[in-house]
């Protein structure tokens, strides 16, 4: 019999060796432990080989009572629970038939509309950065990107150099899952220019005082997620963006998910672009889309268009 504490440990080590970002690992832990606390102190459950699905039921059931986190929210405590649950099993701590999780089901959420910006207003917002200076040209290509691929502004940070290619990038996702997403003609016009941009601005510096990242701030390190926040913040603010937008990277993502969708994207497709474990995640981008956009995507991808149909009687 196993203790639940030392299973999280040992859970939190092998995380690390298998490269999980440290937000990722210390959210799991936040989550596992708090579980722990609970099942502990309320339920009397020590080992983890005794914790049985009443257990977890009791668990949700304590989420809602409290009050303070929507469905979505415990169906996230749910998700880290299945997770160290099958880790448990992977590592024969616990038997496969014995996992508390094997039915446990996720709460219904509520089916929220995403709102996010519009092509007028991704236009006046790229539009208001002029093209002066380094950190000019840095920043409209920040904005284009994010608008251009969909990634998370994490992954935004995270490219590095060798990670550019000429017709694609390489991104490092969530899981440490890695993909490709394409450099449009847009995004190559305004990479060259930065390239060089970038090449004038740190000749004067040694190769080991310039860190490895693509896209760096004035002293040559890596940008960080909180500065590109601002940026993006300060041109929605000058181009009047809507209030019920929120203006954050990903809100870039929401824009990037439902323009292919109306531009006649597949699930499965959009999905592999945005790095998505599951097209279901994908499919929720589909309720911000108005029926007319839902019409006109099937009228322009009719399954008789291109095909010769003869006129005439019978």
């Amino acid at each position: 019999m196993t203790k639940i504490n030392e299973l999280i440990e040992d859970f939190r080590l092998n995380q690390e060796i298998l490269g999980r970002e440290k937000k990722y690992i210390d959210l799991c832990l936040y989550r596992l432990n708090r579980w722990e606390k609970f099942t502990v102190k309320v339920l009397g459950v020590i080992e983890a080989e005794d914790v049985k699905p009443l257990h977890i039921k009791k668990y949700i059931q304590e989420r809602q009572r409290v009050g303070r986190e929507v469905n979505r929210t415990i169906n996230n405590n749910i998700a880290t629970l299945k997770v160290f649950f099958q880790y448990l099993v992977s590592e024969e701590f616990i038997d496969e038939q014995d996992n508390p999780m094997r039915r446990i089901k996720n709460l219904k959420e509520a089916k929220t509309v995403i709102v996010t910006f519009n092509d007028d207003e991704v236009s006046r917002v790229i539009n208001d950065l002029r093209e002066e200076t380094y950190s000019n040209v840095r920043d409209k290509l920040i904005l284009i990107t994010l608008f251009d691929t969909g990634i998370r502004v994490s992954e935004l940070c995270g490219i590095k150099n060798v990670d550019v290619a000429r017709r694609h990038i390489l991104i490092h996702g969530k899981g440490s899952k890695q993909r490709l997403v394409y450099i449009s003609n847009i995004m190559r016009k305004y990479m060259r220019k930065y390239e060089e941009l970038k090449r004038e601005r740190f000749k004067k510096r040694s190769q080991d005082e310039i860190e490895e990242y693509y896209f760096l701030d004035q002293c040559a390190e890596r940008l960080s997620r909180s500065r590109i926040n601002k940026i993006l913040k300060e041109h929605c603010s000058n181009a009047g963006v809507r209030k019920e937008v929120r203006c954050s990277p990903h809100d870039c993502r929401h824009y990037f998910a439902q323009k292919q969708l109306r531009n006649g994207i597949d699930i499965y497709s959009l999905s592999r672009l945005m790095g998505h474990f599951d097209t279901q995640i994908t499919s929720k981008y589909l309720r911000g889309l108005q029926q007319e956009d839902i019409l006109e995507i099937g009228r322009i991808h009719s399954p008789l268009n291109g095909l010769k149909i003869k006129h005439g009687s019978r």
